[in-house]
């Protein structure tokens, strides 16, 4: 019996010294402040990598970060799906739209009434041979939006894994919403931007320059129709005012007189009208672009969207499109236009590597700026092959997420399959840039609709807080266990203690994030495990009142407690299981200390306190037991 016992003592201090082992690297990062972990971060990053991996990790409340929910875009994607499109359906998608925002209803069924109320149905836009009624359509399009939510989710997952958080918290909520929780997050714009970008690249052929031209000379006919001769209409350098040189700056600009073919006089449509003078002009070296002025990017955007020019793009070209550039050029006076054909050439699926670097390795003008070089696959290498080739001499534009960053006139024909993205401002930029085009991007736009930060500041607060309950908490329950029990309470409190550095030594293991919620689970565990030890406890003082020996009245008290004590952990157990499974975050820290802490207080109640007990009576002749 006392070998057994011995054996028992051994694996308890093995289990006790395993603990503070796992728990070592928690105490070691947690002795570095910020700026030593920065340092340590750029002198071995790998070594730190490794702390942090081994150590308990402090989730959003306590740390710090950002708790976001995105939406997506379930309107565009049902209009991506469309196989075909009218007024009908745009209305019908659009009033869904609206509906659902204020109703949080389901979006295909709203969708499917509105168009049943205007006489339509779902098959006459998005049947085919394979869906050739109502139900298969409906079925289709909710497999669509499950999958793409899916997949949307697998893509956020991927960038936030590049961007370097530790135990981000990433799941669905509802239909077409996802939770994202990143801890310890300091630069909450650039997560926003790594997280929302849809990071869909394009390459698109611009049209020729003789449709580009066309085009440009009928919107500039349509908006000089459209201008009011009411005032004086005399050239612009004869009415300038004294010290306004905005035009000589444009003639410097482009080194010669801005073509008579964009330039309207100097009369204006009135206040709100989007007709003004000198709207946009044609790059004097390639009229493949336009410039639009800073000022009157608003008004040449509606422009553009206007029933009129969208005729006028019809009719030159039936394919073609405006599509902006990413940045201001020209020292931020003005913004690049571009015409180009709808349908792309090539698309980012195909990208295998993207690599940041500084600007001006391969062109000087990009000295300064920073950019993103990237390869395709062989799929991609070969079509991007195929499309330089058949091409040289035209413009080839890159297209990220509906903005043009350059558009290179082909000069060779490409084999190899490697490309830029340029213009680039910052090295973080090309950084985030990189990670979202190695992970893919989202299959329909993601909007945030809920954003919390939580400051360091606040968090540590979180800390103090919590642990301050936690031991306040811990002190009022081993000073009772004390005084009602005596010095079996004090070997209550004894496994108490190693009931806490169990909890935490498994949660170092697994690399498990402490939350808020998870103190308040190990609070609730302290309770519990002394409960345990209250019902075996109050069994031996009732055997010890019938006249039975302490170690017979052991032996009935922790027999008979058993199955109370197993049958309130498990079902407390299977409790965790369930909000472990369904909960989001903070109810996801809360069900796993709590689950941790209900073997954890087992195995102290149970075990580690019988030990003792077997041991201190085998040692002494114990006649009357301090309970």
């Amino acid at each position: 019996m006392q070998s057994s016992t011995t054996m028992k003592a051994v694996l308890i201090l093995a289990v006790f010294a395993l603990s503070l082992y796992l728990l070592y690297p928690t105490f070691q990062l947690s002795r570095y402040t910020e700026d030593e972990k920065i340092a340590l971060d750029r002198e071995d990053r790998n070594s730190l990598i490794d702390l942090k991996s081994k150590s308990v990790n402090l989730g959003l409340d306590l740390q710090g970060g950002m708790h976001v929910i995105l939406e997506v875009d379930i309107k565009e994607l049902l209009n991506q799906l469309a196989k075909n499109k009218d007024e009908a359906f745009t209305t019908a998608l659009d009033k869904t739209a609206a509906q659902v925002i204020e109703s949080d209803e389901d979006f295909i069924k709203v969708f499917n009434q509105n168009l049943l109320e205007s006489g339509n149905r779902l098959i006459r836009y998005y049947g085919s041979r394979e869906l050739s009624s109502e139900e298969q359509v409906i079925d289709y399009l909710r497999e669509q939006t499950s999958e793409t939510v899916n997949r949307a989710q697998e893509i956020l997952t991927n960038r936030v894994d590049e961007f370097g958080v530790s135990e981000p918290i990433i799941q669905q909520q509802g239909t077409n919403r996802i939770i994202i929780e990143l801890a310890g997050v300091t630069d909450p714009s650039r997560v926003r931007q790594l997280i929302g970008k849809t990071a869909k690249l394009e390459f698109r052929l611009l049209k020729d320059k003789e449709v580009a031209l066309a085009v440009a000379e009928k919107i500039h006919s349509l908006v000089q129709s459209k201008i009011s001769p009411a005032d004086t209409t005399v050239k612009a350098d004869d009415e300038k005012p004294a010290g306004d040189n905005s035009a000589v700056d444009l003639d410097q600009l482009f080194g010669e007189d801005k073509p008579a073919a964009t330039k309207a006089d100097s009369a204006s449509g009135g206040e709100d009208s989007i007709y003004e003078a000198e709207m946009f002009f044609l790059h004097p070296n390639n009229q493949q672009t336009i410039l639009v002025p800073i000022e009157k990017r608003e008004k040449f955007k509606v422009l553009l969207a206007s029933d009129e020019i969208q005729k006028i793009i019809q009719e030159e070209s039936s394919d073609a499109e405006f599509i902006w550039g990413a940045k201001s050029a020209y020292e931020g006076q003005f913004y690049e236009v571009y015409l180009v054909n709808k349908r792309s050439e090539l698309t980012g699926e195909t990208i295998m590597e993207a690599d940041p670097r500084a600007g001006g390795q391969m062109d000087p003008t990009s000295i300064g700026k920073y950019e993103v070089n990237f390869s395709l696959n062989d799929d991609g290498a070969r079509i991007f092959s195929r499309v330089t080739g058949a091409n040289i001499k035209k413009r080839l534009a890159v297209i990220l997420d509906n903005q043009v960053y350059l558009a290179p006139e082909i000069q060779v024909k490409i084999r190899d399959g490697r490309s830029r993205i340029t213009g680039l401002n910052s090295m973080e930029e090309a950084q985030d840039l990189s990670i979202v085009l190695r992970a893919g991007a989202l299959p329909a736009p993601v909007s945030i609709i809920e954003e919390r930060t939580v400051g360091p500041s606040l968090g540590m607060d979180s800390i103090i807080s919590g642990g301050q309950s936690a031991l306040y908490g811990m002190i009022l329950v081993v000073i009772f266990m004390i005084i009602y029990y005596r010095m079996s309470g004090a070997l209550a409190n004894m496994a108490l203690a190693l009931n806490i550095v169990f909890i935490m030594a498994v949660m170092a293991y697994f690399n498990a994030t402490l939350t808020l919620p998870g103190i308040a689970g190990i609070i609730l565990t302290i309770g519990m495990a002394v409960d345990a030890n209250v019902l075996i406890f109050e069994r031996i003082r009732e055997e010890l009142e019938k006249g039975k020996t302490v170690k017979s009245s052991i032996d009935q008290g922790y027999g008979n407690a058993f199955s109370a004590i197993l049958d309130a952990n498990v079902t407390t157990f299977i409790a965790g299981i369930v909000l472990y499974t369904f909960g989001t975050g903070p109810i996801k820290g809360f069900a796993l200390t709590l689950m941790i802490g209900i073997v954890a207080s087992m195995f102290t109640a149970i075990v580690v306190t019988r030990v003792v007990f077997d041991y201190v009576l085998g040692k002494w002749s114990i006649k009357k037991l301090s309970i």
